[in-house]
């Protein structure tokens, strides 16, 4: 296969994007442009995913290297199975909100820079999954940043308005201290690709001569900084409720269930394979420290702020944020178990998230509000909405065979497996909360009687329905994902547990892209560091050659030779 396709990944969305501004008001052309994207893009990650999957009995990394220029030194993409489930499944939610979209957004609106403004979104978030650098990364958080400030102020409401100026300011800061951070990994060790930083740290780890360099822990915490504040960790989650509270309901949808997973993902990627290292082959105790507490108050907080609100796009938008907590519990378990869960439930919260969004977006349809205290009726009004929201709602909740239910539970037995019972603990109370919150939506918006003043009169059942056929299409499509991922956990946990477990460890990252003799010092020291202390037990020290590598910045061992008698006398 050639490898070099994968970089059709972001290629597909680019191009329909800079197509789409040319049909810009020719909004039938612009949809077909677009959905045909969306589909390529879909198709293609499945594909790749499964050609790569242990399904097929290949175990394989794509990888290609742009221009021919080998790594560390030219521009890598690289598709394994963390990054197509995730490409798999912004395809899928990004479709789903694009369609529901031609139901809900002002034609207005949607005859402008919308199209093109969806295919450059998901062209930075594409790349962020498959990029192999921390600066192509940044480049990467930048296009996908650009285009989510301007769907974030479309339409142009006071209310937008406001809140788009925190959510540009905040991620201009994350992103200064981002390229800061890149910067100072560059001056630390001379390359900023992920792959030859993993083999770096990996060669420190197998060796106890040596320790990284001064900084290090520090520098980690910065990239924490930046990835938490994009992924709404606590306490960096302040800019999202008002912000996905303000947007037309397809982008809230899109935002909610992309957006915050890019965050998660780059931590998921870069710290078990490089900086919650301490060099000795363990975890740093400040790195798992930071996400554990981020982990609990992430969960616990957040969940307490859902069950408080009375509006369905506040306690959606609170949510998106309590849902992370349990994808941070799974980075700090840091075992490829609770890795893999972390995977699978950020495909499926990626799609559910998406179909409750855009459930509000009918029910406001119905209603002309999203307040609890002006809906009711909803069941009896609009039955195949109420079935559509009540799955998703209970896959969010975890409620089995649904989807929710696996990640959840593979991350808090793996939590309560490695001896943090304390997060499992929060994060069975967490679920328990969100199901109160979920039957709270469910209660007053479907369940109690009509309000007494009634609906608008413009809003009668048949007619909302009949007028928003695309939007009830997009939410079928991924509600019959989030059932695919329930009832066909078996093999998306497989490929997630595939998933995990090169996240943790880090051979098959590094000798995909650097070649099998990369990964070759490493495991030649490791062998060597246990031969020498056999021998220190017999009385015998081995003593070691060490030279430096000049492009790496920092001491690596070329050559370990080890002198040693052939017989110990007695």
């Amino acid at each position: 296969m050639n490898t070099d396709l994968i970089i059709l990944l972001c290629v597909i969305p680019l191009a329909a994007g800079v197509l789409n501004v040319f049909l810009i008001n020719q909004r039938a052309a612009s949809r077909c442009v677009s959905i045909a994207s969306f589909v390529a893009v879909l198709a293609l990650s499945m594909y790749f995913l499964l050609y790569t999957a242990p399904l097929t009995g290949a175990d394989s990394v794509l990888v290609s290297q742009m221009g021919g220029w080998k790594a560390p030194f030219g521009i890598t993409m690289v598709f394994d199975s963390l990054s197509g489930l995730l490409i798999a499944a912004a395809a899928t939610v990004a479709l789903g909100s694009y369609i529901h979209s031609f139901s809900t957004l002002d034609p207005a609106v949607e005859r402008r820079y919308y199209h093109p403004l969806m295919q450059m979104l998901l062209f930075g978030v594409n790349m962020s999954f498959l990029t192999g650098d921390l600066f192509n990364l940044f480049v990467a958080f930048e296009v996908m940043l650009m285009s989510s400030y301007s769907l974030l102020v479309i339409g142009t409401g006071m209310k937008q308005m406001r809140q788009a100026y925190k959510y540009v300011l905040l991620n201009v800061l994350a992103s200064t201290i981002f390229l800061m951070a890149a910067g100072m990994v560059y001056g630390m060790f001379g390359t900023l690709n992920i792959a030859d930083l993993a083999r770096i740290v990996a060669e420190i780890e197998a060796d106890p001569a040596r320790s990284l360099p001064t900084g290090f822990t520090a520098l980690a915490v910065m990239f924490l900084l930046v990835f938490g504040l994009k992924g709404a960790f606590f306490p960096l989650w302040f800019w999202l409720p008002d912000t996905y509270y303000t947007i037309p309901i397809a982008v809230a949808g899109l935002f909610g269930g992309l957006l915050t997973k890019v965050g998660v993902y780059t931590v998921a990627r870069l710290f078990p394979l490089i900086f919650a290292s301490d060099g000795a082959g363990g975890i740093s105790l400040t790195i798992q420290v930071i996400l554990v507490v981020a982990a609990a108050f992430t969960m616990f907080l957040a969940v307490l702020g859902a069950v408080s609100q009375h509006e369905v796009r506040r306690i959606l938008s609170i949510h998106v944020i309590s849902q992370v907590g349990y994808m941070v519990f799974g980075i700090a378990v840091m075992s490829g178990n609770a890795l893999a869960g972390c995977a699978f439930y950020m495909i499926q919260h990626m799609v559910v998230k998406c179909a409750l969004f855009l459930c509000c977006g009918v029910m406001e349809k119905h209603a002309g509000t999203d307040d609890l205290d002006k809906l009711g009726g909803l069941l009896k009004r609009d039955w195949k909405l109420g079935v559509l929201f009540f799955i998703a709602a209970m896959s969010l909740v975890g409620l089995p065979p649904l989807s929710g239910f696996f990640g959840k539970m593979v991350i808090i037995r793996s939590g309560f497996g490695e001896g943090y019972w304390y997060l499992g603990v929060v994060g069975l109370v967490t679920g328990a909360l969100t199901l109160l919150s979920m039957l709270k939506i469910w209660s007053y918006g479907y369940c109690n009687p009509t309000p007494k003043d009634g609906y608008p009169v413009q809003t009668e059942p048949k007619a909302v329905i009949a007028g928003n056929r695309p939007a009830y299409f997009g939410i079928a499509m991924l509600v019959l994902a989030a059932l695919f991922l329930g009832f066909g956990a078996e093999p998306v946990y497989t490929v997630a547990f595939k998933a995990g477990e090169q996240l943790e460890n880090p051979k098959a990252y590094i000798t995909a892209v650097l070649g099998d003799e990369a990964y070759a010092t490493a495991e030649s020291l490791a062998a060597e560091h246990a031969e020498i202390q056999v021998d220190s037990v017999q009385g015998s020290p081995a003593t070691t050659d060490v030279r430096t590598d000049e492009r790496a910045g920092s001491p690596v061992l070329a050559e370990v030779a080890t002198h040693a008698p052939a017989e110990v006398s007695p």
